[in-house]
C-alpha cells in the first residue's frame, strides 16, 4: 500500500508471478490523498482465506482441548482414581461365570438408573469392584453429579468441620453427599466404626434414602461385617424397595 497525490488517468499494472497482471486499485481519502492497493487481489484473498482457516482450526484445537480438559475435570471431581479415568464395562474382562454375572448386575444397575434400589459390592481385594464402579460411574458422569469416596474420605471431612478455622460445617458435608444423583461408598470397612462414624454414615445414607437417591456401598467384608461398621439402621435402608447385593467370591485379579 502507498499514497499517491491525484489519481490516475489508467490503472497501473502490476504483474504477480503466480496470477499474472493485474490492475492497481485506487481509494479516495478524506485529506485528498489517493490510497493505492498495488497488492494482487488474489493473492490478498489466498491470503485471507488461508488465515481464517488456520483460525478456524486453532479454534477448533483449543474447542476438542477445552471438552477435554472438562471431562478430566468431572470425572476428577467424581473420585475416579487416575487408574481407572476412562474405564468401561468393557475394559472388566470376565474369566469366569459369576464375574459376568457381576459386570452384567452392574451394567444392569445403571441401564435403569435412576431408581429407589440401591447395591452392595462385597467381595476381597483385587477383584475388580473400584473398576466396575468407576465404569458405572462412566455411563453418567458427563450429564449426572455422581461420586466415588472412600469412606476415610467422608470420615475426614466430617471431622474436618470442627476444625476452628475451617470454612465448612458438617451439614455442608451430608448436604454435599446426600445431594449427589449416585453416591458410591469404598472401602467400607476401613474405618474404625465407631459410634460418632455410624452416627455419619446413617445421616448421609438416610438423607439419600429419604430423597430416594441411590447408593452403592463397596467392601471387603461381608453383609454381618458391613452391618456391623456401618450400623444396622444404614443396612436396612440400603437394603429396603429392592436393594441388591453383588458377590465378589473370587481370587484377587491381580495375584
Amino acid at each position: 500500500m502507498k499514497s499517491i497525490t491525484e489519481m490516475p488517468e489508467t490503472p497501473e499494472i502490476g504483474n504477480c508471478e503466480k496470477h499474472g497482471e493485474y490492475e492497481f486499485k485506487y481509494i479516495h481519502m478524506m485529506n485528498d490523498r489517493v490510497w493505492v492497493k498495488d497488492c494482487c487481489s488474489e493473492c490478498v484473498k489466498e491470503d485471507t482465506e488461508k488465515k481464517e482457516k488456520e483460525e478456524a482450526e486453532k479454534n477448533e484445537k483449543e474447542r476438542v482441548e477445552h471438552i477435554r480438559k472438562m471431562k478430566l475435570l468431572r470425572r476428577e471431581n467424581a473420585g475416579i482414581s487416575k487408574r481407572n479415568l476412562g474405564k468401561t464395562f468393557d475394559d472388566y474382562i470376565c474369566q469366569t461365570k459369576e464375574q459376568q454375572q457381576a459386570k452384567d448386575s452392574c451394567i444392569s444397575f445403571m441401564q435403569s438408573f435412576p431408581a429407589e434400589n440401591n447395591l452392595l459390592m462385597l467381595g476381597g481385594v483385587g477383584t475388580g469392584k473400584t473398576l466396575l464402579a468407576s465404569a458405572m460411574l462412566e455411563t453418567i458422569v458427563d450429564t449426572k453429579k455422581c461420586r466415588i469416596a472412600k469412606v476415610s474420605k467422608i470420615m475426614r471431612s466430617f471431622k474436618g468441620s470442627w476444625d476452628k478455622d475451617s470454612d465448612y460445617t458438617e451439614d455442608d458435608v451430608s448436604d454435599y453427599y446426600i445431594g449427589l444423583d449416585l453416591l458410591i461408598i469404598d472401602e467400607v470397612g476401613t474405618q474404625f466404626g465407631s459410634e460418632m462414624e455410624k452416627l455419619f454414615m446413617f445421616e448421609i445414607i438416610d438423607g439419600r434414602y429419604q430423597d430416594m437417591k441411590q447408593t452403592i456401598l463397596i467392601s471387603n467384608l461381608d453383609v454381618k461385617g458391613v452391618g456391623e461398621v456401618i450400623g444396622e439402621r444404614c443396612l436396612d435402608r440400603l437394603r429396603d424397595c429392592g436393594g441388591s447385593m453383588i458377590a465378589f467370591n473370587w481370587g484377587s485379579n491381580r495375584a
